[in-house]
């Protein structure tokens, strides 16, 4: 049985930002986006501390990630913890964190703003489950906060000022600041959109200035299925939704949730997952019984898949896997699915916090939020 529900406090002027690599240790290898990414927080009046040692084994690695974390998280001095980047290596931790009580009670008695993606689901799960902390899937430091800036003011519609990094920053700081102590009544859509925008990866922190090519976001929400649904928000990115599942000890209650998903690159770093292994996490999740009882769904922009022959191959797996079958014929289950939102492995791309109450509304073409983020 899951703690009590905590909500962190809102992010203050001047307040202090530890920055932790829970999964892959990149930052020696792109100390410029880290750099950027840093200088970011630190022009909007925050104080920031990097927490990282470089690693010399696996075990080694998960000695310091576990140091760290426990740093970021006891240290009264740190107010709010936020993600360098994702990774394959987050469940290397979870014995350790499971076990760990002391960090358990240390989190509830001062809970802090948390903020990460793709691989740091995980975390957010672990942190739901052993202590009730309320938080952000959203930008982490490499690269959405560190990358470089993509002037749009030449582009249609563009506007000089909404260049995908100041995107980014604008909805984490919308929800984890003051800001976030009135409703979120509906999240934004962005203007364009960078489809290969972790391009730069294979070549380096030398290739780290040169910003991806933006491209209008022509296609923008689509509803699978109609309808209008309200409920807590959880979920994270699909395939290790798939993978953590098999944890027991931090699978949530997915009663009446709105479950969000979105994809990653693939293994070539340029396209997006290759849809059979879309189509097997998502038969995944059906399994384990994730849609048997949830409210609604939505559904990232899927990294890699920017034609519409490759979107509608997307969206025909989503159709056939939970809009046809046993869900429908069975179960009954006919709860609104939103695609294309500006979530996960996009840039750019909003901040989505933890079990806040949401609403979904395709009458309205609606999705936003129903509740304070912060206190």
């Amino acid at each position: 049985m899951s703690p009590s529900p905590i909500t962190p406090k809102a992010l203050e002027p001047g307040s202090t930002i530890g920055i932790i690599s829970p999964s892959a240790r990149l930052n020696h290898i792109y100390p410029s986006v880290v750099s950027r990414g840093l200088a970011l927080l630190t022009s909007r009046g925050y104080k920031v501390r990097e927490l990282y040692t470089r690693d010399t084994s696996i075990q080694s690695g998960i000695q310091n990630r576990l140091a760290e974390i426990r740093t970021a998280f006891t240290d009264p001095s740190i107010d709010a913890v936020v993600c360098t980047i994702g990774g394959p290596t987050f469940t290397e931790l979870l014995p350790a964190l499971v076990a760990d009580t002391a960090l358990h009670a240390a989190i509830r008695e001062n809970p802090k703003i948390f903020v990460g993606y793709s691989d740091i689901t995980g975390f957010h799960w672990f942190l739901h489950a052993f202590t009730g902390l309320r938080t952000f899937y959203g930008p982490c430091i490499i690269p959405e906060l560190g990358q470089a800036v993509i002037p749009t003011a030449d582009l249609p519609g563009g506007d000089a000022d909404n260049s995908p990094v100041k995107f980014c920053e604008d909805n984490l700081f919308r929800v984890i600041t003051p800001l976030g102590r009135s409703v979120v009544p509906a999240f934004p859509r962005a203007m364009h959109y960078a489809p290969r925008g972790d391009a730069f990866w294979s070549k380096g922190d030398s290739h780290a200035h040169v910003p991806p090519a933006l491209a209008p976001n022509t296609f923008g929400w689509e509803w699978i299925r109609g309808g209008r649904a309200e409920g807590r928000l959880f979920g994270g990115c699909l395939t290790v939704v798939a993978r953590v599942g098999a944890v027991r000890a931090i699978v949530p209650d997915w009663k009446g949730r709105i479950v969000f998903l979105e994809t990653a690159m693939g293994d070539d770093e340029d396209g997006g997952n290759p849809l059979p292994r879309v189509q097997a996490a998502i038969a995944d999740l059906v399994a384990q019984g994730v849609f048997d009882e949830a409210a609604g769904l939505v559904v990232g922009r899927p990294y890699g898949y920017d034609s519409a022959e490759q979107r509608g191959e997307y969206k025909r797996v989503i159709r056939e896997l939970l809009c046809e079958g046993r869900l429908v014929d069975v179960l009954g289950r006919d709860f609104p699915i939103l695609f294309g939102v500006d979530f996960g492995h996009t840039t750019p791309m909003v901040t989505l916090p933890y079990d806040v109450m949401a609403v979904l509304d395709s009458e309205r073409d609606l999705f936003g939020l129903l509740e304070p983020t912060v206190l």
